[in-house]
């Protein structure tokens, strides 16, 4: 489902809602591997592909966990990750995305081969170094804290992020919320934003539009990933509306993961046209297969937004990201919007 026809890879764009952990190329996969002598099922791009892509709506978790579970093993040195991170940024410069924020959960991506975190933030800075001066592209870095870790891990992650905290902008709490509610997670979410970091919390993916709102009134955050599910409750809607938070969503990665029934049913055009802030975004796009070309496309041909309401979108992006006002500024200006 990759997309570059030129209708939509000639938009200047904006992308708050990737991982980087999801962005790995399978060609990459391979390359580590035989570098590091990692096991694969196959050394072979095109036979590995289906076990590192989910190209339907999901029938089971086990698949998408295993295409995590490659990627995971992939990370296997801070050299291999800066090569890794050049990869999606390089990609991202392909699509004429102009603003980036990328996330990764340092304690998950990290604990496959016990990298040093710190040495692992150099080699993604590294990259983002090289990207920023040759492509252009302000690029943000958020810390993802995986509830299925624990709070401990949490009070971890948001501890280094506050120690990095002018390079990292923003904590992301993601994972099973179905399991781990807002309500365990409160104090170190808290805490980061107290330290002046940007939060956004994946809720209301595959739940109801309840757990967005306790999410909100727990903490208060800037921005909700993914967050669709508000459609089913109107004074959820208005709340999200009343309180300025960004919605960053992703249609075909809501479609795989069966969040929406079908893509036609995805409710971003409605969502926007009831006043939400709702940006577009592509999640993970090696392994769903998509990039934001395409999902733009989504959004243009399946849903019926027009490119000036996607204009739109990305104007609500550069105002929800957490890069300096000074970065955004200057985004602004060469979007024209």
């Amino acid at each position: 489902m990759k997309n570059f026809d030129p209708k939509y890879n000639d938009i200047p764009k904006t992308h708050l809602h990737v991982h980087l952990e999801g962005a790995i190329r399978t060609a990459t996969i391979v390359g580590i591997a035989k570098e590091h002598g990692l096991d694969l099922p196959t050394y072979d791009v095109e036979e590995l592909n289906p076990y590192v892509k989910v190209y339907e709506q999901w029938e089971s978790l086990d698949e998408v966990l295993e295409a995590f579970r490659i990627a995971q093993m992939s990370i296997a040195s801070s050299q291999v990750l800066e090569r890794i991170a050049w990869e999606f940024f390089e990609d991202s410069a392909r699509q004429n995305i102009k603003l980036l924020e990328v996330r990764f959960s340092p304690d998950w991506a990290f604990s496959g081969h016990d990298l040093d975190w710190d040495l692992a933030l150099h080699g993604i800075l590294s990259a983002k170094k090289k990207a920023e001066a040759q492509f252009g592209m302000a690029i943000g870095l958020i810390a993802i804290t995986s509830r299925s870790m624990g709070v401990e891990s949490c009070e971890k992650t948001v501890d280094w992020a506050i120690k990095h905290k002018d390079v990292i902008y923003g904590i992301d709490l993601a994972d099973s919320e179905i399991q781990h509610p807002i309500s365990e997670f409160v104090r170190p979410v808290l805490r980061a934003k107290d330290a002046g970091l940007g939060i956004t919390i994946h809720s209301g993916e595959d739940t109801p539009a309840s757990a967005v709102f306790d999410t909100i009134q727990a903490v208060g955050p800037e921005r909700i990933g993914h967050g669709i599910h508000i459609i089913e409750d109107m004074s959820v809607v208005e709340l999200v509306i009343e309180r300025g938070i960004t919605l960053e969503v992703n249609p075909w990665s809501n479609y795989l993961t069966n969040a929406v029934p079908t893509i036609e049913s995805h409710p971003l055009k409605k969502l926007f046209d009831l006043g939400v802030r709702v940006t577009i975004n592509s999640d993970d796009p090696q392994i769903l297969e998509t990039n934001l070309n395409n999902e733009y496309r989504i959004a243009h041909e399946i849903l019926g937004m027009t490119l000036d309401e996607i204009k739109t979108c990305n104007r609500y992006a550069v105002e929800a990201s957490f890069l300096p006002d000074a970065q955004k500024a200057a985004v602004i200006q060469e979007l024209k919007i």
